[in-house]
């Protein structure tokens, strides 16, 4: 199996448990509007995706930069347990780094970890916070031999990142 078949089993591996976090709520959100960002560069490639606002591929080595927003949900999970339900897809999961970060004038969450699906070493980092009504959920998913690659490439992602 090569990169990219991998990198879009873990997207949807990971995508499937921020939905559960949403439907164990029993919300129905909307996605936001009004968001503004920076596309990646960097040989970085638009998908389209039904289970995301926005996403890129590295046609290189199949690594993903996303982005997934949830507004009006009345369930308004807790941060800590939406980053759960995201990583939650990962098997013999170890996380890296943990930390509180400030977003916009509002606490979020960032968390790089590591584990398997269906056995390959794979990694995520994640930035998921809250402001007006709305969850914003921004990842970037990779094999782990090649995650590093791009790191820098969803930080700069992340610095462009404006929510309404």
């Amino acid at each position: 199996m090569n990169n990219t078949a991998l990198i879009y089993i873990l997207v949807s591996i990971l995508l499937s448990g921020c939905v559960t976090v949403k439907l164990d709520g029993g919300g129905k959100g909307s996605r936001a509007e009004g968001v503004t960002y920076r596309a990646p560069g960097n040989g970085f490639a638009e998908e389209t995706r039904a289970s995301v606002d926005a996403a890129w591929k590295n046609p290189k080595n199949g690594n993903v930069i996303s982005f997934l927003s949830d507004c009006k949900d009345p369930s308004d999970p807790p941060l800590d347990q939406i980053v759960q339900g995201i990583v939650s897809g990962l098997s013999d999961l170890k996380t890296e780094s943990s930390e509180t970060v400030t977003v916009q004038g509002r606490e979020g969450r960032r968390v790089v970890a590591f584990g398997k699906v269906d056995g390959v070493p794979s990694g995520i980092e994640l930035l998921v916070f809250k402001r007006n009504m709305c969850i914003y959920m921004l990842s970037y998913v990779g094999v782990k031999k090649a995650f590093a690659d791009n790191r820098a490439d969803f930080s700069r992602f992340v610095e462009g990142f404006q929510a309404p």
